[in-house]
């Protein structure tokens, strides 16, 4: 088996309204769906008996997507993480403007995780010269801010 490509990612949040003004509005990525799930085909592919499930995919601004799920039944739990924590995890994004984007973010619902924007040392690579910044959602997913040179 190979992979060819990341197809999603998905992002559990508690509300749904509230993850779009932090990802659509302050990070500008476009609505492509927004579908309510309650099939027993999809309960079934998750796991459980019955689902009630608001889904929101977003463009990422190349193609890629980010799909945003709001489970109103079976409800979840909040989950507490570091970036050191087996099983968590982080999504990196590429932003044009690091500094516009951390303004925004604990007004959207968000807060910073670094001391401070930092530059990395990488000549070469996905990292030559980037600003990195790490951040979290208002669901507390972390997220690192990537602007490239």
């Amino acid at each position: 088996m190979t992979v060819s490509r990341i197809h999603h990612a998905g992002v559990t949040v508690s509300d749904l309204g509230r993850s779009l003004r932090f990802y659509r509005d302050l990070l500008g990525m476009r609505v492509l769906e927004d579908v309510r799930l309650t099939s027993a085909e999809v309960a079934a592919l998750l796991g459980v008996d019955e689902i009630d499930l608001h889904l929101v995919n977003l463009d990422t601004g190349d193609g890629r997507i980010l799909e945003l799920l709001e489970y109103a039944r079976p409800e979840g739990r909040q989950v507490e993480y570091t970036s050191r924590d087996a099983g968590g995890g982080h999504l990196a994004l590429a932003v044009r403007d690091l500094d516009a984007a951390a303004a925004g973010f604990e007004a959207a619902g968000g807060c910073v995780i670094s001391r401070r924007p930092v530059t990395a040392a990488d000549t070469e690579g996905i990292f030559a010269h980037a600003r990195l910044l790490y951040v979290r959602d208002p669901d507390g997913m972390i997220l690192e801010l990537v602007q490239l040179p």
